[in-house]
């Protein structure tokens, strides 16, 4: 009886090994630590001479703003804080990983006075698929629009929708605004720590 229980618990102690190796590695940001939910972010291009942070800024209507870039690379733009999307991950787990789907917002207050959470919309006018904040409008049937990823991609990460199929984010320019979206190529970008303003 004792021979037939020891393979059986190395078995179940096995199973348990890789289940816990399995989870997808962290996202890791300038100084190499994990990203965390409990955090604050500038996104930022992983090369410079490519541009600022992402800022957000209005489009036709004052609002909804949506995701821009900001054109002077000395400007960080607001910081963004991710959350795991639709209680993917355990609770007590606030590590931000690659792969997996998270909600994505701008610490930040505007004068739409709306909410600061990214969501992907379809254009009226031209069709393109832009990020835009604030409250979502007309939701389609898979609920996903504001389903993002974090992939690692050469020297740094890129963005990725996940809201119908999984499209990679880039940074398309029209006039003299560069607009975050879905298109290619993607937007390589690192995650620099916000640090805490410090009092006056």
């Amino acid at each position: 009886m004792v021979s037939l229980r020891l393979p059986l618990i190395l078995l179940s102690l096995l199973a348990i090994s890789f289940s816990c190796s399995a989870a997808p590695p962290p996202v890791y940001d300038t100084e190499g630590h994990e990203l965390s939910a409990d955090g604050s972010y500038y996104v930022l291009p992983a090369s410079p001479g490519h541009g600022g942070g992402l800022t957000m800024a209005p489009r036709v209507l004052p609002c909804p703003l949506l995701v821009a870039q900001e054109t002077d690379e000395r400007r960080k733009g607001f910081p963004v804080r991710f959350t795991p999307w639709g209680g993917a991950a355990a609770p007590e787990d606030r590590t931000i990983r690659v792969s997996t789907d998270v909600r994505i917002r701008f610490n930040a207050a505007t004068i739409c006075v709306q909410s600061t959470e990214w969501h992907v919309g379809d254009e009226p006018l031209t069709g393109a698929r832009r990020v835009v904040t604030g409250p979502l409008i007309g939701p389609s049937p898979s609920g996903r629009e504001n389903a993002f990823r974090v992939e690692k991609y050469g020297g740094g990460y890129k963005l990725v929708s996940c809201r119908d199929s999984c499209q990679d984010l880039g940074v398309s320019r029209d006039g003299a605004r560069a607009w975050l979206g879905a298109s290619q190529p993607p937007h390589v970008v690192v995650f620099k720590k916000a640090r805490p303003s410090p009092p006056e």
